[in-house]
């Protein structure tokens, strides 16, 4: 609460205090991890964890909560399929405002310049190297 010189230089040191005592508790609990996982209970406990993490990345059939157009809250799994398949249905179904072509589209004939190496040069500086491709599918190492 009080901001003085001495008090922040106090927490400052008891901040590098608490860092150091954290890293010291870190490294023990490894070190002791380590040790059991060469014992035979150890071993059992490490495919324990695994099957554990693969269950809780496979959740993907636990029913969720969610809301219907109304707002109201969805919990039994056959209204929740029920409302995702409502939704998708909608959403693969409704018309792409992109793909519709407009008729009275008029063409401009002019001249147009032709593009100067030193442009593609500069333009390809600015680009970075591992981005995503553009709508040419190019990507820009090439």
């Amino acid at each position: 609460m009080d901001r003085t010189k001495e008090n922040t230089q106090e927490y400052k040191e008891l901040q590098c205090r608490v860092k150091r005592e954290l890293s010291k508790a870190k490294q023990e609990a490894y070190d002791e991890l380590y040790t059991r996982l060469d014992t035979r209970e150890g071993q059992q406990d490490l495919y324990r964890l695994d099957r554990q993490r693969d269950r809780d990345g496979k959740d993907v059939q636990q029913v969720r909560v969610i809301k219907d157009r109304d707002g109201r809250v969805l919990t039994s799994a056959e209204s929740v399929q029920r409302r995702w398949k409502e939704y998708f249905e909608e959403l693969m179904n409704e018309e792409n405002e992109r793909e519709k072509r407009v008729e009275e589209v008029t063409s401009v004939e002019q001249k147009v310049d032709k593009i100067r190496k030193d442009e593609v040069r500069k333009a390809l500086k600015r680009m970075k190297s591992g981005k995503a491709v553009g709508p040419d599918d190019i990507p820009v190492e090439v």
